[in-house]
């Protein structure tokens, strides 16, 4: 099985795993063990890539959020953190298939070839990971280096940001992407309105003297191994005001991956926002 990806030092002790366009796993090394942040699709043998990083620090497993693409791969492991808020609303676990069908959506998204075999590189774990609560303010003392986590729901109701105050460098999940999604509508069991997101994001920003960069889950909107744009975040908060304020201007694309319907957009520097209109307010 393959565990050929990319990988990028983006600070000291702080590695990028790409995971053939995907997603982003990250892997922060401290001196008493290791944190790892997300495990992607579950294409390849993410545990053997993480654990040639580790060279035997024991490490601990955080997803920041319960979509396939970044819980596909926790199989690999006995144990993941991971805001119970996301438990019950998403596939857990996430089976082969439904995994091989994200996949081949990114290669042919891409029109890449990639170097892993779908059939034997993405595959049914004998059992999955058993979930620990990720709460906000949870900190994860890595011996050098402390990892805090804080809620950000909006992308999902469990999305979870962390701040390394080593690296000081923001994980942002897909809390903070240049393609950001918000789908849901009220009655939807993973609803979040953006007029609750955006203060969600707003505490994240105000948090700005703790970090000085931001890296996604993934590198779509920013080269592998570099930081979001500085523009992003705030081009993201001006954009969410506009929705909540009525003063935005929409635009209808294409869907993301083929065959999926077109989706309604906002741009704002950077940053663009899919959304639906039922969904920005809280419901009265």
């Amino acid at each position: 099985m393959t565990h050929n990806y990319k990988i990028v030092e983006i600070a000291p002790k702080t590695y990028e795993i790409d995971e053939f366009d995907c997603d982003s796993v990250f892997v922060l090394l401290g001196e008493q063990k290791a944190l790892v942040i997300d495990t992607g699709t579950g294409v390849g043998d993410l545990k053997t890539a993480v654990e040639n990083l580790t060279k035997g620090l024991p490490y601990e497993v955080v997803l920041t959020h319960g979509h396939v693409d970044h819980v596909g791969g926790a199989g690999w492991f006995e144990k993941v953190y991971l805001n119970p808020l996301d438990w019950d609303k998403y596939p857990y676990p996430p089976d082969a298939a439904g995994r091989r069908n994200y996949a081949g959506f990114i290669a042919q998204r891409s029109g890449l070839t990639y170097d892993y075999d779908p059939m034997t590189d993405i595959i049914d774990f004998e059992k999955p990971a058993e979930r620990l609560p990720l709460h906000d303010g949870q900190s994860f003392d890595l011996g050098g280096r402390v990892v805090t986590a804080y809620e950000c729901p909006g992308h999902t109701p469990g999305e979870m940001v962390l701040i390394d105050s080593a690296s000081r460098i923001l994980f942002a999940g897909d809390a903070i992407n240049g393609n950001l999604l918000f789908g849901s509508l009220p009655g939807d069991a993973t609803f979040v309105s953006i007029e609750r997101a955006l203060k969600g994001l707003e505490r994240i920003a105000a948090m700005g003297d703790q970090y000085d960069r931001i890296y996604n889950g993934h590198h779509d909107y920013r080269e592998l191994g570099e930081p979001l744009c500085a523009e992003m975040l705030p081009s993201i908060l001006t954009a969410c005001r506009k929705l909540v304020d009525g003063t935005y201007e929409a635009k209808t694309i294409p869907g993301m991956f083929p065959g999926s319907p077109d989706r309604t957009v906002v741009y704002e520097g950077p940053a663009m926002i899919t959304f639906k209109a039922g969904g920005i307010h809280e419901p009265k």
